[in-house]
């Protein structure tokens, strides 16, 4: 077995022992992988080695100082939830050693940690119990635990009957109630609702306050930029890149960014499996996303130009031609449709014969979408006849992915908005804030 290479880009932070409260020196952690269960037993009985080696983490260097929220982010497969197997002490590392002082709670796999035939107060105890708990705290600590997970009378039911959603607010109750000194959170948090993680979220800032280290990881940068003071960046097994919220945030989406132009790319040459019908005398067999710089691209920032482009050929007669574009979002939403003709002033195309080709493009000033993976659907349409006549309507004719780098908005649309605040203080002053500032 040969050791995975050293990588020397995380400095240590050179924090005093008093000052920390987690360090991982050198991780790295190894998994072999079978193709075929029974080559592990013979590894078993006859040793020698059947089974291909796979690099989880690859010398992972970490010093994490007391009463610090730490994010982990990184693409799905990057180690993440690895990193924090190895350090709660689910998993071993193969190489490397990890300290963690105090007491340890963690939120990892839904259910982790749950006997599904207990109910949700015998596995509070339980829970309670492992983490070593006197049965004075225990009594002390459940009814807190009880009233933040708000699951009434579903904590006498066995948590095998349980929703995900319940599972977060049992799991999280508990892990954040028994004061650990470092708490542990994977991802969990994206399963409740709304109002769920808002709680969860003002808890996390009452341990931070207190004292105690919260490690941290999400997909969802805003909660890492809101939550965390660092933020390291996990690369296949590799620490990518670490330092402030913001900076390691804005790395990250950038090579989402580009990473995301390559997939879709790929994604969008595929021969398409979806739906396509018209009579044919045109068709749009080029459709692109155009950037900031008028090249094709698969993925864009909110409030940037961009425009979408169509190459069509015809082999027939069509008399009037109307072109037109529906974007959608991944999961079916309508979010706008447009085409040549629904203006005040139309664009009119008549006379179209066999053997004309063109390029029909539509462009917009600024981008008014927010983040999220959305795909486009082309059409046109013969509006000399009677009724509108499908010419060539191509469904899911391109994908790309829109990444915003801010997050200053959520949800579908981003609004220009303007702010205005006044304020009559108690100390008798007033005081006006206005956004976007005058002057």
């Amino acid at each position: 077995m040969q050791p995975p290479e050293r990588n020397d880009s995380l400095n240590e932070a050179g924090l005093g022992d008093s000052m920390l409260a987690i360090r991982a020196k050198d991780v790295s952690k190894l998994y072999k992988i079978y193709p075929k269960a029974r080559q592990r037993v013979l590894d078993m009985l006859f040793g020698g080695s059947r089974a291909q080696e796979f690099w989880a983490l690859r010398d992972v260097n970490l010093e994490v100082a007391r009463g610090t929220t730490v994010g982990i982010i990184g693409a799905n497969g990057a180690g993440k939830s690895t990193l924090l197997k190895v350090l709660t002490g689910i998993s071993q590392p193969t190489e490397g050693t990890v300290d963690v002082r105090g007491r340890i709670a963690s939120l990892l796999e839904l259910g982790a940690g749950f006997h599904h035939e207990l109910s949700g107060y015998e596995n509070i105890r339980l829970n309670c119990s492992v983490l070593g708990m006197s049965d004075e705290e225990i009594a002390e600590r459940t009814p807190k635990i009880i009233e933040f997970s708000e699951l009434g009378d579903f904590l006498e039911r066995p948590v095998k009957t349980y929703s995900s959603g319940m599972y977060v607010r049992l799991g999280f109750a508990v892990a954040s109630t028994i004061d650990p000194d470092v708490l542990f959170v994977d991802e969990a948090l994206s399963v409740g609702d709304e109002y769920f993680r808002g709680k969860c979220i003002n808890r996390l800032n009452e341990i931070r306050e207190r004292g105690k280290t919260v490690v941290f990881v999400s997909h969802e940068m805003a909660a890492v930029r809101t939550l965390c003071q660092t933020v390291v960046y996990l690369d296949q097994g590799r620490v990518a890149a670490q330092g402030t919220a913001s900076e390691v945030a804005d790395e990250y989406l950038r090579r989402s960014h580009a990473r995301g132009n390559k997939t879709y790319q790929a994604v969008n040459t595929r021969t398409s499996t979806y739906p396509r019908w018209g009579s044919g005398e045109i068709r749009v067999d080029t459709a692109e996303v155009l950037g900031p710089d008028g090249q094709p691209t698969h993925s864009l920032q909110p409030d940037q130009p961009f425009a979408i482009r169509l190459r069509y050929e015809a082999t027939g007669a069509v008399e009037n031609p109307v072109f037109g574009i529906a974007i959608y979002r991944v999961d079916g939403v309508l979010v706008q449709i447009n085409n040549n003709q629904w203006r005040e002033d139309p664009i009119e195309v008549h006379g179209v014969k066999a053997g004309e080709k063109g390029e029909v493009t539509m462009s917009v000033d600024r981008l008014p979408f927010l983040q999220g993976n959305y795909y486009i659907s082309t059409f046109v349409y013969d509006h000399s006849k009677a009724a509108p006549t499908p010419v060539d309507h191509r469904e899911h004719a391109l994908t790309f992915q829109i990444i915003d780098t801010k997050r200053w908005q959520h949800g579908l649309m981003q609004l220009d908005s303007r702010w205005r605040i006044e304020r009559a203080k108690a100390d008798g002053g007033r005081e006006t804030l206005v956004w976007p500032r005058e002057g």
